[in-house]
């Protein structure tokens, strides 16, 4: 590792939020290119150790692997993480796929109101409130690093692919009654 990586590991370790490329860059008075590829080579160096690094939404932050997250999570016994609501997990995934996305829109997708369930989600730091670059007096919702480290992911990309998912997916066969047979002849 050389001094660029070491001293790039040494502000995210104690950064309290994740931190951009050109952020870092500014700081160390460096090119952000050059920012970029030490830490794409840091993600590299600790792909199997117990602390990875994140990426998302161009922004940087150390994590647990998610290989240890099971033991970690039972180490920190927090309450904030008991379990979702049927809900509150589909609301998540609206926002993995379709993100940023305000709360108009997901309410629109779900047919039902989703503040407790967008609620919950902040609390827990899976999705973060982000403005809308178009209307600033609208806010929208993206996953969070947290959420990344929870699916044991390095990046949104990673995601499964959502047609593919859609195809695995049967609904549930619906039989005409004979009353619905005889008004249809």
């Amino acid at each position: 590792m050389d001094q660029l990586q070491s001293t790039i590991e040494s502000i995210l370790f104690v950064a309290s939020k994740p931190l951009s490329a050109q952020y870092i860059a500014k700081i160390l008075e460096l090119e952000k290119e050059e920012v970029e590829k030490a830490l794409h080579e840091l993600s590299k160096i600790h792909e199997n150790s117990g602390i990875v690094l994140l990426e998302s939404n161009n922004t940087w932050q150390f994590a647990t692997n998610a290989k240890n997250s099971t033991v970690v999570k039972n180490f920190l016994n927090a309450d904030l993480r008991e379990k979702l609501s049927d809900a509150t997990i589909e609301t998540l995934a609206i926002i993995a796929y379709r993100q940023p996305i305000s709360r108009a829109e997901i309410e629109a997708i779900r047919g039902v109101n989703c503040q407790y369930s967008l609620r919950a989600l902040s609390i827990r730091g899976l999705v973060q409130k982000t403005p809308n670059p178009k209307d600033s007096r609208q806010i929208l919702y993206e996953t969070t690093l947290e959420f990344l480290e929870h699916m044991g992911l390095k990046n949104n990309r990673e995601l499964p692919d959502f047609e593919e998912l859609v195809k695995k997916i049967s609904l549930p066969e619906i039989h005409q009654t004979d009353t619905e047979t005889q008004a249809t002849d």
